[in-house]
């Protein structure tokens, strides 16, 4: 009797024990280089939770993970049109931004954007620009739009993203035409002129782009400034130009998916991570922008200059932003699956 008592205690303090070690973190899912381990050590010692960082290489990527029920992630960090798509999917959960005060420091510009009017689902983390990273000393003369990756004198020495959106979002913007453009005849003109291009183009990376144009594996690259801004430390020769289409303008947001087995974690390192000390520090680490209006002041010079990491408004004007395409996305799969096939 005393053995069948005393299993059941046995048994449930063992349970209260892993349940523990669970509580005891807060696993996140984001993209490559886009954190600071030194950062989630302070989060540790102050809060007595570690931080388990997974890695995506697409939005893509993030929505299959999260659809096929695996993961048990805490925070996710989608761009912003998928924030919407994994709404309406009902992914993610509903934020208490009352556990949230330090979003106060977020700029307003980057607040109740389109994908999200209310904030009711995500907080803004990093935002950026997609455009064109290059090595001056063999690109000349310096590119100015799109044209510039299907020129045929850089063959071989091309990069596009491994992305689907962003890359037929420039073939669209290159045609002079929407980036979320939903028609399937416009679409397959879009692929044409890709497929065209492929010939020129070395690799479809977005893992890796700093590492392509700093060992002058390629000398162009369709890419995000900040990748490009990271290179820079490494080659000085590298720069960033926004096209004269416009480019394209994102926003990665912290977000709660409604499996997320530790919440209540995980709303506390989303208020750590918009600390603004901490904001200037994912800038100067990631070579991202940030929206904290806190931070700005925190960064050195040269970085409160830069008008991909400190926005501008002559900058945003001219950028798009990537929209959910609802019911066409089964399009934009299709034929990526084919350029790359093909």
């Amino acid at each position: 009797m005393r053995i069948k008592r005393f299993l059941p205690v046995v048994a449930a303090a063992f349970l209260a024990a892993c349940g523990g070690k669970k509580a005891a973190q807060v696993r996140l899912f984001t993209w490559d280089s886009y954190d600071d381990p030194v950062i989630f050590a302070e989060f540790e010692k102050l809060t007595g939770l570690r931080v388990v960082v997974d890695r995506f290489a697409s939005n893509e990527e993030l929505l299959a993970k999260l659809m096929g029920g695996s993961g048990g992630y805490d925070i996710v960090v989608p761009s912003d049109y998928m924030v919407s798509v994994m709404a309406r999917q009902g992914l993610l959960e509903g934020l208490d931004l009352a556990k949230v005060p330090n979003l106060s420091n977020i700029d307003p510009r980057f607040l109740k954007l389109y994908y999200d009017p209310e904030n009711r689902y995500s907080v803004p983390y990093l935002w950026g620009i997609s455009g064109i990273g290059y090595d001056s000393d063999q690109v000349k003369p310096a590119p100015t739009g799109w044209d510039a990756l299907f020129d045929p004198k850089y063959k071989g020495r091309i990069s596009l993203m491994n992305d689907q959106r962003e890359v037929f979002s420039m073939a669209l913007q290159k045609l002079g035409k929407s980036p979320n453009s939903p028609d399937p005849a416009l679409l397959e003109k879009a692929k044409a002129l890709l497929v065209d291009q492929k010939k020129l183009v070395k690799t479809y990376n977005s893992e890796s782009i700093p590492l392509l144009l700093i060992s002058g594996e390629v000398v162009i690259a369709h890419s995000w400034a900040g990748e490009v801004n990271r290179a820079m430390q490494d080659k000085s020769s590298l720069r960033f130009a926004i096209p004269k289409e416009g480019g394209f303008i994102f926003q990665d947001n912290l977000c709660i998916p409604k499996s997320a087995p530790n919440k209540e974690g995980a709303l506390k390192l989303v208020d750590f991570l918009l600390r603004p000390e901490n904001a200037a520090r994912l800038v100067q680490k990631t070579g991202f922008g940030t929206p904290n209006k806190s931070a700005w002041p925190l960064l050195p010079e040269a970085l409160r200059k830069n008008p991909t990491l400190v926005p501008q408004d002559a900058v945003l004007k001219k950028l798009e932003w990537i929209h959910d395409v609802g019911d066409a996305a089964g399009t934009y799969d299709r034929l990526w699956t084919e350029l790359k096939a093909g």
